[in-house]
């Protein structure tokens, strides 16, 4: 090769290199564009790919049945197509009849499945989880569901699965099982949810069950507030007297109701901020700020015996609940005259065979309060007074000796005491179970020494 020739080589070299990596760059780009232009079809949908949308636990049978599976529609998944695919599932051992596929096989499974069809499944998964849930509320089916619920929940989203966790959050809840519904009612108030005020309250509630009563409270408030403004937007005034006025009680019955005036929707709107204010009254109960309780008790009560009437069981519970926090303030006069007003209903209502907890609940706060009187008024001596509008209370309670429908007992015994809270016990361990939270509490009221 001439000297003349080898730059000419070297640029056909050149330019057979450049050529060579655009080639490859086309190449790369048709490819690519068809493989986009014509995607894989989407895999036909089974059992394991409905299953891949849950935890890798074990999960009852019953939730798969052919029942469940009909009435939650799957157009994809035919009950007769998930029967067959469940029988070659193995079973997992334990007390409840389930099924657990192979982890590797539900990993493959996932893999297939298009991002439209990973949310159909979802909806089907957390359709089918809340019938199950509403099916069997107790028992051990929800422990079985809860993996599967919380895989759900805490997905992107989580929408799909949120009726099944409010299912599960209220029957942990009413188990007293607060520390295993926290999780749930969290999730579920989440402010960029949008919670609606009922998740809110359920959160406090179950705030003030686990013991973080300051927590309970920092809910509470924005709840509160949001109630106020449901029950504003009604055009419903909270100020001055939240029950019913003279006139009202003149004109009608006085244990009420008095709704001649308000619709369904004004009913709830005040049912729910009586609700919000019974329960941040808990709250303050346990932070031990009993004025202001007191306050919002006094308020629960009014709107309760304004919309529901005074035989009903919230608002007697909202007032042995008032009760108990003026024994606390040993105001034991006024206490002993809310009691004796809640007694007089709650003969009528005979709720220990309609209403087994509400009578459970009742009879606690009862026992609580009497207790706590025989208590301080051995211990710390008489009750305290204060004035009640322009009388002194001296007067107030000779009026009420003398004109009172109620009599008043002149004094309670140990004894008396006792009896109340053996019936708390027996009312409680039948309602809510040996290890619920309220059965304990009644019988550490029976576990105190004598005073």
């Amino acid at each position: 090769m001439t000297d003349e020739e080898a730059p000419r080589a070297s640029l056909r070299a050149d330019a057979q290199d450049t050529a060579r990596v655009y080639q490859a760059a086309r190449d790369l780009h048709l490819t690519y564009r068809a493989e986009s232009a014509s995607p894989a079809p989407a895999a036909r949908l089974s059992l394991l790919h409905l299953l891949a949308c849950c935890a890798d636990a074990p999960l009852p049978v019953s939730v798969l049945s052919p029942e469940a599976v009909a009435a939650v529609r799957m157009p994809e998944l035919p009950a007769e197509r998930v029967s067959a695919e469940l029988r070659a599932l193995p079973e997992a051992a334990g007390d409840v009849p389930c099924v657990r596929a192979d982890p590797a096989a539900l990993a493959a499974s996932a893999r297939e499945l298009t991002d439209d069809q990973r949310t159909r499944l979802s909806v089907y998964a957390a359709a089918l989880l809340d019938h199950a849930l509403l099916r069997s509320p107790d028992g051990p089916v929800p422990d079985l569901l809860a993996p599967h619920v919380t895989a759900l929940l805490w997905r992107s989203g989580g929408d799909p699965a949120r009726a099944a966790a409010r299912r599960l959050r209220d029957a942990y809840e009413s188990r007293g099982w607060y520390a295993e519904a926290l999780p749930f009612a969290v999730r579920i108030a989440e402010p960029a949810a949008g919670a609606a005020l009922a998740d809110g309250l359920a959160l406090g509630r179950i705030r003030s069950g686990c013991g973080d009563f300051g927590e309970a409270e920092a809910v509470l408030r924005p709840v509160l507030a949001q109630a106020e403004r449901a029950a504003e937007g009604c055009r419903l005034s909270l100020t001055g007297h939240t029950g019913p006025s003279i006139a009202e009680m003149l004109r009608g019955d006085p244990a009420g109701p008095f709704t001649g005036g308000l619709s369904s929707a004004d009913c709830h709107a005040l049912a729910d901020v009586a609700d919000v204010q019974h329960a941040l009254a808990d709250a303050l109960y346990g932070l031990r700020r009993y004025a202001e309780c007191e306050r919002l008790l006094f308020a629960a009560g009014g709107l309760r015996w304004r919309v529901l009437g005074a035989p009903h069981p919230a608002y007697l519970l909202a007032q042995l609940h008032r009760a108990r926090v003026l024994g606390r303030r040993r105001l034991w006069h006024e206490a002993l005259g809310l009691v004796q007003d809640v007694l007089s209903y709650q003969d009528r209502a005979e709720l220990d065979r309609s209403r087994p907890r509400e009578d459970a609940l009742l009879r606690l706060a009862h026992a609580q309060v009497m207790t706590g009187l025989v208590r301080s008024l051995c211990e710390e001596g008489a009750s305290r007074s204060r004035r009640v509008g322009m009388f002194p209370a001296p007067v107030v309670r000779f009026l009420d000796r003398t004109v009172g429908t109620n009599p008043r007992p002149e004094k309670v015994t140990w004894d008396e005491a006792r009896t109340l809270a053996e019936e708390a016990v027996r009312a409680c361990d039948g309602a809510f179970g040996p290890g619920h939270p309220h059965t304990r509490a009644a019988r550490a009221l029976l576990e105190r020494p004598r005073p």
